[in-house]
């Protein structure tokens, strides 16, 4: 009897002590997204948003047929999954504000007081 409470209790230290490891990393924005912008004046637009990272700093740009426009001050915060910037379009300063969930970028660009809706979706 006293063996199987000795083998009981050996048991229970040995997985008590036991550590396992997290496989759940926090999501990283690094990569390229297909996005779309709509209801601008000039009409919608789209083409691939590209973030890099580099340990733990990201900077972002985006593509499209009229070129490739660096996103200044790009800012990611993986506590609260939210990223904002700016950029010159044509002489106007573009403030870009969006929260990434999942494989899915939602928010806004906004100019001279207008804001136009913003849409990411991560290349696969």
């Amino acid at each position: 009897m006293k063996r199987i409470l000795y083998l009981m209790l050996s048991a229970l230290l040995l997985f008590s002590c036991a550590t396992t490891k997290s496989t759940s990393r926090t999501p990283s924005p690094h990569g390229n997204w297909d996005y779309t912008i709509t209801g601008t004046p000039e009409g919608n637009f789209s083409g691939v948003l590209i973030i890099t990272q580099i340990n733990d700093t990201y900077t972002a740009k985006i593509t499209s047929s009229a070129g490739d426009l660096p996103i200044e001050k790009y800012m990611y915060d993986k506590s609260t999954m939210k990223m904002s910037g700016e950029f010159d379009y044509s002489g106007t300063l573009v403030l870009f504000d969006a929260v990434m969930v999942g494989d899915e970028i939602n928010g806004s660009m906004s100019a001279g007081g207008m804001g136009f809706p913003f849409k990411g979706t991560r290349k696969k």
